[in-house]
């Protein structure tokens, strides 16, 4: 529910120009409010990772494999794709850094490895690993697959097989968290764009060294033209956050492109804005 425009979101991920962030002011705080910086980082990769997915599904379709039905990359200027059919690799350069229009700014490379001719076969794959990449000053590390494990050819719909191994954020003062994850994504394409819907589960530890588990209840919706505003919160959906004895629960709202979620924790609740 949205009383009140970041991922993920999760997953469910980065700001295009969403990464760096603040609660909004509770001057009211409830006793007993626990420790929320654990969920908060957990915002900040998921928006990293749903940058990154807008980004890939048009590399991916301008690259000939195949998967969306409209190609609106916008690379920066300085940047490049260079694609080896020979070895099924494409990498995407951003050098030292670049500003896109909508005003991400990414540095490093890319590096996709994929199997098949076309991204719509079922059991095609792609991999994702990084070497000095980073999203407005956030630093990505890790290995991430996307496998197709099946395709609504009616209903223009791929399912698609998630994982994190090994992922690792890190901010510009050194902390970091680490992140891996076991998620399906059911991508719906369309002429006027995608949207998924996210189910699954992630573990890691946070920037203060709290281990943790995340959890989908109700699947988080994703949409393209949420994405294009630059507001990579999920539109709905609810999952959990449980760390030591505590267990969080977030509730993205009903559908509207905003930023506004609602935590609920034993003895109490918040709405939190994310700038």
């Amino acid at each position: 529910m949205k009383t009140i425009q970041s991922y993920l979101a999760s997953v469910a991920l980065a700001t295009l120009v969403l990464l760096n962030f603040a609660c909004s002011d509770d001057p009211n705080p409830i006793a007993g409010e626990p420790d929320l910086s654990l969920v908060e980082d957990e915002f900040v990769i998921n928006s990293s990772f749903e940058d990154l997915d807008f980004l890939l599904l048009d590399v991916i379709q301008t690259s000939g494999l195949g998967l969306r039905t409209t190609q609106t990359t916008e690379l920066c200027e300085g940047s490049s794709i260079d694609h080896d059919t020979a070895t099924k690799t494409i990498i995407v350069d951003f050098g030292a850094g670049c500003t896109s229009s909508n005003g991400v700014t990414r540095k490093g490379k890319i590096i996709l490895n994929y199997t098949g001719t076309n991204f719509l076969f079922p059991g095609a794959s792609v991999t994702t690993t990084f070497q000095g990449y980073e999203v407005n000053g956030i630093k990505i590390e890790g290995t991430r697959s996307l496998t197709n494990a099946g395709i609504d050819l009616i209903n223009s719909k791929v399912s698609l097989k998630v994982k994190i191994t090994d992922g690792k954020i890190t901010w510009p003062d050194n902390t970091f968290v680490t992140y891996t994850t076991d998620q399906t994504r059911l991508v719906s394409l369309a002429s006027s764009g995608y949207e998924a819907s996210v189910t699954g589960t992630a573990s890691g530890t946070s920037r203060d060294n709290k281990s943790y588990t995340a959890t989908i209840i109700d699947a988080l919706i994703v949409k393209e033209d949420c994405v294009n505003t630059g507001v990579y919160v999920p539109s709905s959906g609810t999952m959990t956050y449980s760390y030591g004895t505590t267990t969080v629960g977030v509730d993205y709202g009903g559908g509207t492109c905003d930023k506004v979620i609602k935590i609920t924790y034993p003895g109490g609740s918040k709405e939190i804005t994310l700038d």
